[in-house]
């Protein structure tokens, strides 16, 4: 008697390091989102609320809240345009999210649409925010991106 095998063909086991790597982002994306609502909240409320620094009393309170305000427009800190980019980074962690899912159920497009839209959020806080804090964001954001692109692609043999 002879055996047929009339199914699908059986999907490959999904390698440990890959397992791991997409449990990592999907805790990642969770809290990227939860911080981005938060910050986009927390910054519409300090844009709304103008001078932050400069109603501190006591002594010595007013110089500091002085210089506390021109650091931060040293460092180009709008808080209008920084609401703006949590919101749309926290937008962004969507499609990555899909990009994540599709790898675990190991889809090589997955990895595509994961790493766009990671490049996409790297580039926002340059756009969005500009100046010393969208530069440092978005550094911050490409150095993350990076290692964890690099490390999918050497997980690209294992997906279809």
């Amino acid at each position: 008697m002879e055996e047929t095998n009339t199914g699908a063909a059986i999907p490959a086991k999904r390698p440990t390091f890959l397992t791991v790597l997409c449990v990592l982002s999907f805790v990642g994306i969770g809290f990227s989102l939860i911080g981005g609502i938060m910050g986009y909240f927390s910054y519409s409320t300090m844009a709304s609320a103008g001078d932050m620094f400069g109603g501190l009393k006591g002594e010595g309170a007013e110089e500091m809240g002085e210089a506390m305000n021109a650091m931060a427009d040293v460092m180009g800190m709008d808080y209008g345009k920084m609401a703006l980019n949590s919101l749309v980074v926290a937008l962004l962690n969507i499609p990555i999210l899909i990009g994540v899912l599709m790898m675990w159920k190991q889809k090589k497009t997955g990895f595509f649409v994961y790493t766009a839209f990671e490049l996409i959020q790297c580039v926002m806080p340059f756009i969005l925010v500009g100046g010393l804090a969208g530069g440092i964001s978005g550094v911050l954001y490409a150095i993350v991106a990076i290692v964890f692109i690099v490390l999918y692609g050497l997980n690209l043999k294992h997906m279809s």
